[in-house]
């Protein structure tokens, strides 16, 4: 689609559109809510933004809607000023100039003229190409760019406007520079180094909203790039030696502070966004299992990467969070020892080899305990280790006031996880953390909502927001955020005692969502009725009579006898004889076998691998729950859905529900 000189208006605003549009989708979308907006522009960053298009070069498209013998920028300015008449919803449409502007400043950066304002026009001039008139021109955009940087001002304006929800601006206007040093600011940083810069605010000590002062952070960050120059590009490297460059990084650097959420953005490997690959852990009834976990890229859905001798494929589908991986996988045992990098045409997996422990939180996207580089009081934790990191493990345990509790067998060779520990003393753990000498996890005094306790529906990863109606969970408020301002649930104050331990069972909630809110931070929660039941497969034999009671149980799934208080005991249960399978394939996972009850056993509960479970009454006895073990806890919430609807014994079974939940709930179910 080319705009020729001469082009009628209504298809050069076309092209000009074209790029507006797109523009304001890579740099001003919705998916860059909460992040500063670095709105770089040069030429290998155009031809990906135009991909396969045939569309007009930026440059050429805004000198097609320009008024070239008068005030160039006017008809710009023009469609801009009956934007602000409008809804306001999209950017101001003036992106396309903008973007020129800052291509004209990147341009300046690489010639070998000196710096200065002559520079800088003579670059727009070449970039936007006159139909007409060569280099006087350049005289005409310097006279005129007053406009430019009022649109510079209104694009500020619209972006706080929206309140971060389409990025957060890092427009500063500059005494030094006041017109064209809007653009020269943007130019100095590309996305690479926004994500190295993260590494730095973390290496230094910053907090999210920490008032920070920009000369002393810019004199850290010259000392850290000569320590890390592969982080920073070339330009950026070049403009921490200019003291002109410096009066427009500054402020430049104390915005992307202000803005920094606290996590360490992965950065790019060859120009690809890098997408983390987390390991994950689940535990299970066999013990854990390990998997990964990607998340999407906005605007990747799906792309192949190749790694030495091997491809794997990620797809998404449209809201899914999460990458579904296929084909030749990376081995988690041999990625977090050796590390890999696998590469596509969009975006690159890293996974950093050689570290000795990782911490692992809670995920309910990821669906399991996923890797972190943040710890936090107040919150889950388990580790993840190797021999050679137990002692920085115990350092930073002990230093927290936590104790060391034997650890298992990872499903890694050679490394182990911790129980679940949980921190409680802010000061205690930094300074643990500095003792231990942790390279790759650091404190976040962040704080969010977080739920404790409650029942989930289902006991597997996927539905960990989704609770039984009757059985809600609490919810932990931090201090800070009390302090603050208003809580609410679903839009009503929430009164918070001390502590911050909010019950939520007995408010009556419908079945859901439920939105929790605290100063702008927000936590939904769903709250389900139980299902229809399902098909029951055949109740066990009843126990015979006598002193001696017995009852049959099927050789294959879980069978457990329950006793009064709610605590299980095992079922010794033969095993098929060897000569069994071989013989009679046709019968296997169909045995059962006689055994005794014992004593202190009131029901038999056997759970097959694919049905539902069969809950048979042995004798009456009145619940009498006590303290459950976490092992019987996760054995309750496998039945606990189950009413036993129909069954003469569904009313003393709906007791011992209760008292279960009633008893345990308070610290008991927390692993929600």
């Amino acid at each position: 689609m080319r705009t020729e000189p001469g082009l009628q208006p209504t298809r050069a605003w076309q092209v000009y559109d074209w790029w507006q549009h797109r523009l304001a989708r890579e740099f001003f979308s919705e998916d860059r809510a909460g992040t500063p907006v670095l709105f770089f522009l040069d030429e290998p960053e155009l031809v990906a933004l135009r991909g396969g298009e045939d569309v007009e070069q930026l440059g050429t498209a805004v000198s097609s809607v320009l008024s070239w013998h008068d005030n160039p920028y006017a008809p710009v300015s023009e469609r801009c000023r009956a934007w602000k008449w409008g809804k306001r919803e999209d950017p101001p449409p003036c992106l396309p100039l903008l973007g020129s502007a800052v291509l004209a400043a990147a341009n300046m950066r690489r010639t070998v003229q000196g710096p200065g304002a002559p520079a800088y026009y003579a670059r727009l001039a070449e970039v936007l190409q006159p139909p007409w008139g060569g280099e006087q021109h350049g005289q005409r955009l310097e006279r005129h760019y007053d406009v430019v940087a009022d649109l510079w001002a209104e694009l500020d304006g619209w972006l706080r406007e929206k309140g971060g929800t389409r990025g957060l601006s890092t427009i500063k206007r500059n005494p030094a520079r006041s017109k064209i040093g809007y653009a020269q600011s943007q130019a100095l940083l590309r996305t690479w180094d926004h994500a190295a810069l993260t590494r730095f605010f973390q290496t230094i000590g910053v907090t999210p909203n920490q008032t920070v002062d920009g000369a002393r952070l810019l004199g850290d960050l010259a000392a850290w790039s000569h320590r890390h120059p592969q982080g920073l590009s070339k330009e950026l490297r070049q403009a921490l030696d200019s003291d002109g460059d410096k009066r427009l990084l500054e402020p430049l650097l104390v915005a992307l502070v202000e803005g920094w959420d606290g996590t360490v953005s992965p950065g790019f490997v060859d120009g690809l966004r890098v997408v983390p690959l987390r390991l994950v852990l689940e535990e299970g009834f066999t013990g854990w299992d390990v998997r990964w976990h990607a998340e999407v890229a906005p605007g990747v859905r799906e792309d192949v990467l190749r790694y030495p001798g091997a491809e794997m494929r990620l797809t998404s589908e449209a809201g899914d969070q999460a990458y579904e991986l296929t084909g030749a996988v990376p081995d988690p045992a041999h990625a977090i020892n050796s590390g890999i990098t696998a590469k596509g045409t969009k975006v690159a997996l890293r996974v950093q080899g050689g570290r000795e422990l990782l911490a692992l939180r809670e995920d309910p996207v990821a669906g399991g305990w996923t890797e972190t580089d943040v710890l936090t009081v107040f919150e889950p934790y388990v580790f993840l280790f190797r021999p050679s990191g137990q002692q920085q493990l115990q350092v930073l345990l002990s230093g927290a006031g936590e104790r060391w509790y034997q650890p298992e067998d990872a499903p890694i060779p050679g490394w182990q996880v911790t129980p679940e520990v949980e921190f409680s003393d802010e000061a205690a753990l930094t300074e643990a953390l500095a003792k231990a000498g942790i390279q790759n996890v650091r404190y976040s005094g962040a704080r969010r909502l977080s739920l404790r306790n409650g029942l989930r529906v289902r006991p597997g990863w996927g539905l960990r927001s989704h609770f039984l109606v009757g059985a809600e969970p609490d919810v932990m408020v931090p201090e800070e955020l009390c302090r603050q301002g208003l809580i609410s649930l679903d839009g009503r104050p929430l009164s918070v005692p001390p502590g911050g331990l909010v019950q939520l069972r007995g408010r009556n909630l419908a079945p859901g969502p439920h939105v929790l809110a605290a100063d702008g931070a927000e936590l939904t929660f769903y709250v389900e009725e139980l299902n229809a039941p399902a098909p029951r497969p055949a109740a066990p034999t009843v126990p015979s009579q006598g002193s001696s009671a017995t009852v049959v149980v099927p050789l294959s799934g879980d069978a457990r006898f329950l006793t009064a208080q709610g605590r299980f005991l095992h079922i010794a249960r033969p095993q098929e004889p060897p000569w069994w399978r071989p013989s009679a394939p046709g019968l296997c996972d169909g045995g059962t076998a006689r055994v005794p009850i014992p004593a202190a056993a009131v029901w038999l509960v056997v759970v097959p691998a694919h049905a539902a479970p069969s809950v048979t009454l042995l004798r009456h006895a009145e619940p009498d729950i006590g303290i459950l073990s976490r092992a019987a806890k996760d054995f309750w919430v496998q039945i606990m859905l189950d009413d036993q609807a129909g069954s003469p014994h569904a009313e003393l079974w709906q007791r011992y529900r209760e008292a279960v939940l009633t008893r345990n709930s308070q610290g008991g179910f927390k692993r929600v």
